[in-house]
């Protein structure tokens, strides 16, 4: 994964809101890039699978059709070209769900900035209002 700060890094560093605001953001930003980009691999990849999965039925079928008609090496041609379809098939469905797992991971560090951006953003709101609550106080007690 890029250097990306996680909440804990960012409680145990002094505090400075617009620089892990905008961090938080960034790292958002390019999360949902890479999400973006592995869901179209999985989608290409979804569907090769189907159109290897298509191929698969047809040279089946095609061998069954022929059976005791096709000579010896017609059949075993047919016969390697199927299962290296169906090794091919089984690759591919491994490096499919190496990506859906990436996706997921990436969904949860997207989801992990997210709550360290409200985090911020909430510490931020806070400190604003007991500022403007200082603010307030200060000129009432001058007066008394």
């Amino acid at each position: 994964m890029p250097d990306r700060a996680t909440r804990d890094e960012h409680k145990q560093r002094m505090w400075k809101p617009e620089e892990d605001l905008s961090r938080a953001k960034k790292n958002i930003h390019d999360l949902l890039k890479e999400i973006k980009n592995t869901e179209e691999e999985i989608d290409k990849l979804t569907e090769w699978k189907e159109n290897i999965q298509e191929q698969n039925k047809w040279l089946k079928s095609a061998i069954r059709q022929e059976g005791e008609n096709a000579s010896r090496i017609r059949l075993m041609s047919g016969t390697h070209r199927l299962q290296n379809c169906q090794k091919y098939n089984a690759e591919q469905e491994l490096k499919l769900n190496e990506l859906k797992q990436i996706n997921m991971e990436l969904e949860a560090w997207k989801k992990e900035c997210e709550a360290w951006r409200e985090d911020i953003e909430e510490e931020c709101r806070r400190r604003a209002e007991f500022e403007a609550g200082i603010k307030k106080a200060r000129p009432q007690s001058y007066e008394n």
